[in-house]
């Protein structure tokens, strides 16, 4: 074989699994309910000696530039990609965020965090509700009505507990499931 033949067998293998790559995190990122373009995108900056403009990205993902700018304003948002001074060509150029427990913990607080804040906010109001509703009725009604608050503010103590897991693990990186384990014991 000559080292032409050679070199761009190399080069085929590099760019499939790169491909390979950016498939799997694209799906990864489908499942946690991001567009896989974002985790295509990411992929192949995170896999790149070093930066890329948006037509290298476009022509390495397979993507439009339509979806690769809209991915890469979202990627920047969620502090995953940062754009860095460009190059002679003077095009913008972009590199993957390296620190994978920075990128962990922002979506957490950002997504996750939010999604548990929002939570808490109606079951909070569903207590109050139910509080106000089960006075003053026949027994039978109250009875209904004490199963269902405490039926809700065991959903509210697990979110409560959630919400200070989601805290410290997205500030320690660890996390102590005994706590949800001791809700859900007391709660059955």
């Amino acid at each position: 074989m000559t080292p032409e033949a050679d070199a761009t067998e190399v080069t085929e293998a590099r760019d499939r699994a790169v491909g390979m790559v950016a498939d799997s995190v694209g799906e990864l990122m489908r499942f946690w309910n991001f567009k896989p373009s974002l985790g295509r995108i990411w992929a192949i900056l995170y896999l790149s000696p070093g930066p890329l403009d948006a037509e290298e990205i476009e022509a390495k993902s397979g993507l439009s530039m339509g979806n690769v700018s809209m991915s890469l304003q979202e990627l920047m948002q969620w502090g995953v990609v940062k754009r860095v001074p460009p190059g002679p060509n003077r095009r913008r150029l972009f590199v993957a965020e390296t620190d994978m427990w920075a990128m962990v913990a922002r979506v957490v607080r950002e997504r996750e965090l939010r999604l548990v804040e929002r939570t808490i906010e109606q079951l909070e109001e569903a207590v109050a509700l139910l509080d106000g509703a089960g006075r003053g009725r026949d027994p039978t009604t109250m009875l209904q009505s004490r199963f269902l608050v405490t039926r809700v503010r065991n959903l509210l103590e697990l979110a409560k507990t959630g919400r200070r897991l989601l805290e410290g693990l997205s500030r320690t990186g660890s996390v102590d499931f005994s706590a949800i384990r001791d809700v859900l014991r007391a709660r059955s």
